[in-house]
């Protein structure tokens, strides 16, 4: 067996293992407390365009209970702190870092904090209405420290925003199947939930690592606690669409993940020990095992097909990507096994499953969170592919943080 055929198998075993959470229902937890106030935390750094919405929603949002504003500009160069102080009248509190980095500014407002609970908003993002009071709901439950909700894109027409739009709609499912055994560890910055008084136990969020979401997640589950997820709570926030904006968003979130390899994978006998945490390492090395192996196929390929022969470009080239870059060359390899002109073994039917397993998870996903279906979900979904060898490229080129010894915490976001 080849490492590519193991990869599939793997990812197979993968793959059925979320049925079998979707399928699972918990014991339900007691509903206990209530909470008196919230504090809502919106770090910012060069935010001047979307900060606005972010607070307007936040304001608007309810919440049965006292509920503070806290924006920290973590040293901009733009005019987001003027845009913070506009809403000082409306209560919101505005204070300045030095450029600490996300961790640091969320720690500051942290410790100007007096109620129960504790709301990290992106500052671009928005929240909807019922978001916070559907979410408190959630961490209001026995035993649990943190909960999270939907992310959706807001700007989803903007070019590779499409897809990237229904990867957070995928996500967000991930995050729903995996909170069932305790074993989701992100609470993605466009809306999460805490008690302040575990986030104080772990001593807030570590600024050490780009993935401070996951970090704090992990320690919070070390701890015993519980994260929940909160289907009624949703956040809609602003992706980059340009290519420098893309990049460099999925470099940060592949060498945070290889820093969360380094401080948090161990033998253990929690959910994110056993389950969470080596899928997600096994994802990480599928797609640069995967991602190499895939890319000197095509390019292999197009060398001995068609630049060998002084074609460089044509109909058939151009027919050639397109099998490669869509799902009409999953279909024609399935349709040529099940007719007798491919191998038919048992990596084939692994993966075939593998493929048609995954599909239902992204219709689910548009279902439960977009409730609705149309071209901008039908076009991603098609050509699906170029998205996943983009990531699988990104983490390849991101491999040589697995020999650095340090990350912090800091944003270069707008600059």
């Amino acid at each position: 067996m080849t490492l590519p055929d193991f990869i599939t198998l793997i990812f197979l075993l993968v793959i059925a293992s979320y049925y079998f959470l979707l399928l699972y229902r918990p014991k339900k937890r007691e509903h206990r407390d209530t909470f008196a106030g919230i504090t809502i935390i919106i770090p910012a750094h060069n935010e001047e365009l979307l900060l606005a919405d972010a607070i307007e929603s936040v304001l608007a949002a309810s919440f049965h209970g006292r509920k503070e504003v806290i924006v920290v500009d973590d040293g901009s160069s733009d005019e987001t702190y003027r845009v913070a102080q506009q809403f000082s009248k409306r209560g919101v509190n505005a204070i300045r870092t030095c450029h600490l980095g996300k961790s640091a500014a969320i720690n500051a407002a942290l410790k100007l904090a007096d109620t129960e609970l504790i709301a990290i908003v992106d500052a671009d993002s928005i929240i909807g209405k019922n978001a916070l009071r559907a979410m408190a709901q959630e961490v209001g439950k026995r035993g649990v420290a943190a909960a999270t909700g939907v992310v959706r894109v807001r700007n989803r027409k903007a070019g590779i925003c499409m897809w990237v739009h229904i990867e957070q709609l995928y996500n967000s499912l991930m995050r729903l199947i995996l909170a069932k055994a305790n074993a989701n560890i992100a609470t993605p910055g466009p809306l999460s939930m805490y008690r302040k008084a575990m986030l104080d136990e772990i001593g807030g969020f570590s600024t050490d690592g780009f993935s401070e979401d996951l970090d704090v997640t992990i320690r919070l589950i070390r701890k015993g606690h519980h994260i929940g997820f909160s289907q009624d709570s949703i956040a809609e926030t602003v992706m980059p669409s340009d290519p420098k904006g893309v990049l460099r968003q999925r470099t940060r979130f592949a060498r945070g993940m290889i820093h969360i390899f380094k401080r948090h994978l161990r033998f253990g006998m929690r959910a994110i020990d056993m389950y969470t945490l080596p899928i997600f390492l096994f994802t990480y090395i599928q797609a640069v095992i995967m991602g190499s192996f895939t890319l000197y196929q095509i390019i292999s390929g197009y060398m001995s097909y068609f630049a060998s022969q002084g074609v460089y470009f044509s109909s058939g080239v151009a027919r050639f990507l397109f099998e490669w870059l869509s799902i009409v060359g999953f279909i024609r390899w399935a349709a040529g096994i099940f007719s007798g002109t491919a191998p038919l073994d048992a990596i084939a039917i692994a993966g075939i499953l593998a493929t048609l397993l995954s599909y239902p998870l992204y219709f689910l996903a548009i279902a439960m969170f977009d409730k609705k279906f149309d071209l901008r979900h039908a076009i991603p979904l098609f050509f699906m592919f170029p998205f996943w060898l983009l990531i699988m490229a990104i983490y390849i080129l991101c491999t040589p943080e697995l020999f650095s010894n340090k990350q912090y915490n800091r944003w270069k976001k707008n600059e």
